[in-house]
């Protein structure tokens, strides 16, 4: 009798947990995965942990898996196609956004990942959902995060026109969290603050957290591999009626539940600016990764979304205006009425100032992403696949030199007969500038840390002595004759952003400290360590952490530092003492132009053009 009654229990308890399951089955729920913070390069172990996870998703009931970034370690292509080749292996859809790691770095400067992923944004709609998903950059240089002006626009619209009629809830995607991170999160936030967003999904942080963004529920998901390396693992949601639940799932072990936001839209608060900015020459409709040229009448300027523009200086009216079709970083360059612009594409072309008609164009190769120079109607600068010197009036080319096997950001340097180029490929070269040959090329003595390369510093001369800083927080001066080191120094930790003053007694570089250092340039000083820090000075430029790689530039007395976050310090060059700072955004100071009137102009991510004085 008893026998039966414990039977008979088990039967009902399987009949109500079975219930319970088909219910839930029923229910409405939605379960996706998402995937952040892959880094894989080919053969490391990531790349065998991803083709693990993707296995166990496929033996799974999850319906989809978003990817939010950081896919790769460096961008490079090859990184880009094992990553595309092991999530083609889902039997689930899935949605992809790049991390830093993809735009900050890119060998292709993007192009690589979208032609393989495509466009760097998604949205779908699922249940009650809709999913929407974009790109936090930064983009070809060290920088905080920021969401483009043009993928701002992009967001609000999509949003509007998609829950028109609609009573969906919004699930927003990107790689940094939705705060200080990102330079323009207000913008961002101001936009889903209009609809019913109830959460933001991020990576980055490498950590499974669940975050408050200014009232904006935020997931932070785990990387693939834990910051100790221990724990392999991704992430797992559920949404039901009432809740998102997040799980961590380890390899080979059940999900473990690890902690829950309401379904329901939050109520964001978006935090008010204490500061005035001062107002841009021009705002344009992209965001904006160059320096602007000038003529006499004109100002000329390119952005993300592959316009070069023509503005006069009277009236602000847009002369003309062509369309390339990618993101150009290149600063363009006037040389007798011929505009100089490098693409992404790998072509350098030549454009008429006053028609913007297309003169000529020279198939470099690579990606064309620096800062070219100029001397005597020639203009010279690098792609990844080669040094080049051109007529900038024909555009016949004078020399090529295929030795850098990476891009090159900074201005070159030309001292006497040399041109001097830092490229991302650990390497600094330096060449005859009449004929391309090779005289010397120089590295920190490990050639597989590209990162530490000088690939985006303006670095300075004398006329014996090359003085360079690079990510590895060192300064260096070479013999600009033999390439050979004479000092290496970490007293100072500047990373990329350096300058010269207009007399060329002084090296000027702003530490990651937001301090502003001064050294000399004195070819009869005797280089040591000691000496220098002697002769130097250091101004605090009340900036805190700093990271921004924009040149310094000095005119009439005024040394121009910019900072991450849109400021400008104004410094007296002769008393070394602040005069202002000027507040001109939320994004990375570009760096600075003097136009020909002698009017120092900045240029800002965000897309702005200022005139400062």
């Amino acid at each position: 009798m008893i026998m039966k009654h414990v039977v008979t229990r088990i039967l009902l308890l399987f009949i109500m947990v079975s219930g319970f399951s088909q219910n839930a089955e029923n229910s409405g729920n939605i379960k996706f995965v998402q995937l952040t913070d892959l880094h894989v390069s080919v053969g490391n172990d990531n790349d065998f942990l991803l083709q693990n996870i993707v296995k166990e998703i496929n033996n799974s009931d999850f319906e989809f898996a978003v990817v939010t970034g950081d896919l790769t370690n460096r961008g490079a292509d090859d990184e880009l196609k094992q990553v595309h080749s092991i999530l083609s292996q889902l039997k689930i859809p899935y949605y992809v956004i790049s991390g830093n790691h993809e735009t900050n770095w890119s060998e292709s400067a993007g192009l690589t990942y979208k032609k393989i992923f495509g466009e760097d944004r998604f949205v779908f709609s699922k249940g009650d959902y809709l999913f929407i998903g974009f790109p936090c950059g930064p983009y070809m240089k060290m920088g905080d995060g920021f969401v483009k002006h043009e993928d701002v626009l992009w967001l609000d619209k999509t949003l509007k026109e998609s829950l028109k009629n609609s009573n969906k809830k919004v699930l927003n995607f990107a790689h940094y969290p939705l705060d200080n991170s990102v330079s323009n999160y207000k913008e961002v936030l101001s936009v889903l603050e209009k609809y019913p967003t109830v959460a933001t999904f991020c990576g980055h942080g490498h950590t499974l957290r669940k975050y408050d963004f200014s009232g904006l529920s935020g997931i932070m998901g785990t990387s693939i591999t834990s910051l100790d390396g221990k724990t392999k693992s991704y992430n797992q949601v559920i949404i039901s009626k009432d809740s998102i639940s997040i799980y961590q799932k380890e390899i080979d072990k059940p999900g473990v539940f690890k902690f829950s936001v309401p379904s329901k839209p939050s109520k964001i608060t978006i935090p008010k600016d204490s500061v005035t900015m001062q107002s841009p020459f021009i705002k344009d409709i992209a965001s904006i990764y160059s320096l602007p040229a000038f003529d006499k009448k004109n100002l000329y300027f390119t952005n993300s979304i592959g316009e070069i523009k023509s503005v006069n200086l009277k009236n602000k009216n847009v002369n003309w205006k062509t369309e390339t079709g990618n993101s150009i970083y290149f600063s363009p360059i006037i040389i007798k009425s011929n505009l100089v612009v490098g693409t992404i594409e790998g072509n350098m072309v030549g454009y008429d100032t006053q028609s913007g008609k297309q003169k000529w164009t020279i198939p470099v190769g690579g990606v064309l992403v620096g800062s070219p120079i100029a001397e005597n109607n020639k203009i010279y600068t690098a792609s990844s696949k080669a040094f080049i010197c051109a007529d900038a009036v024909t555009g016949k080319v004078i020399w090529q030199n295929n030795l850098p096997a990476s891009y090159s950001q900074g201005v070159p340097v030309i001292q006497g007969n040399k041109i001097i180029f830092g490229v991302w490929d650990s390497y600094i070269y330096c060449l005859d500038k009449n004929t391309g040959n090779l005289i010397w090329k120089w590295n920190n003595g490990n050639d597989q840390q590209i990162l530490y390369s000088a690939g985006n510093v303006n670095m300075v001369s004398s006329k014996n002595r090359l003085y360079f800083v690079t990510p590895q927080r060192f300064l260096t001066v070479l013999d600009i004759e033999t390439g050979k080191t004479l000092l290496r120094t970490s007293k100072w930790k500047i990373r990329e952003s350096m300058g010269k003053s207009q007399d060329g007694k002084w090296m000027y570089g702003k530490t990651m400290d937001g301090l502003l250092l001064r050294v000399p340039i004195n070819d009869e000083m005797e280089l040591t360590e000691e000496n220098m820090i002697a002769q130097s000075k250091v101004l605090d430029l009340k900036l805190g952490y700093e990271h921004n790689p924009a040149g310094i530039l000095e005119n009439k007395n005024k040394i121009y530092v910019g900072s991450r976050k849109g400021e400008v310090i104004v410094v007296d060059a002769a008393k070394f003492e602040i005069i202002k700072q000027i507040n001109l955004g939320s994004s990375s100071v570009n760096g600075f132009t003097i136009d020909d009137k002698g009017q120092v102009w900045a240029s800002l991510i965000e897309g702005g053009i200022f005139l400062l004085e």
